[in-house]
């Protein structure tokens, strides 16, 4: 089976759809900007999507904070494990050290334990919380809450809202992926950053995407 196939039979076990504004940005894209346009043509099979769980989404995000895909994949496996269902009564369920077991700092056990308790005290058990609001208006809920800093709100709107024009500056893997395209591997400004990434909007997600791609064999997806 190809991987376009395969990849199309895991959107569908997990319910997951492509953005529908996809094809059009990677066609702007590679107009706008040659250096990405190769990166784009390298994964042309290569599609984002969000799983639909604004919950896991989050405490995703939390566990990937600062280390490799391949070790929040490793710490999110023992933690889903423990948690079954990822709903937030089920995480508050488990003691601190149960959690902590898992692979977590104190810190982050403690942030995934305020997201749960902010999910339980809005009542926030689907979709329709998110729905129908503007980027900033999540962003701003987000940051509330404490351990859930600009970088994790980022996160749940380019991977959970699929949002199409967010540049997470802060990123060290966007970071690096830049050096490496643009800087020939030397240390880009942040200003040379931001400049390079202006001419990508409306599609700065999707950039972000593809960057993280050249830099991974493992899709980011939180």
């Amino acid at each position: 089976m190809s991987s376009i196939l395969n990849r199309h039979l895991i959107q569908k076990i997990f319910h997951m759809t492509e953005p529908k504004y996809w094809q059009q940005s990677k066609e702007f894209l590679s107009k706008v900007d040659p250096s990405l346009e190769g990166l784009l043509l390298k994964h042309d099979d290569y599609i984002i999507s969000s799983r639909g769980e604004a919950l896991e989404t989050l405490l995703r995000a939390i566990v990937g904070q600062q280390i490799s895909v391949q070790a929040a994949a490793s710490v999110w496996g023992k933690l889903a494990n423990k948690i079954g269902q990822i709903k937030p009564e089920n995480v508050l369920s488990l003691s601190f050290d149960d959690l902590k077991a898992c692979g977590l700092s104190k810190q982050k056990t403690q942030y995934l334990i305020n997201i749960c308790n902010h999910f339980i005290s809005f009542s926030i058990k689907d979709h329709s919380h998110w729905e129908d609001r503007s980027f900033e208006s999540v962003y701003q809920e987000l940051i509330t809450i404490k351990g859930v800093g600009p970088w994790t709100a980022e996160m749940f709107g380019m991977f959970y809202l699929l949002e199409k024009d967010i540049f997470p500056i802060k990123d060290i893997g966007i970071i690096r992926a830049m050096n490496q395209i643009y800087g020939d591997g030397n240390i880009l400004s942040k200003n040379q950053i931001i400049e390079i990434s202006e001419q990508w909007k409306p599609y700065r997600s999707v950039a972000c995407w593809f960057l993280w791609k050249s830099i991974d064999s493992e899709d980011v997806q939180y």
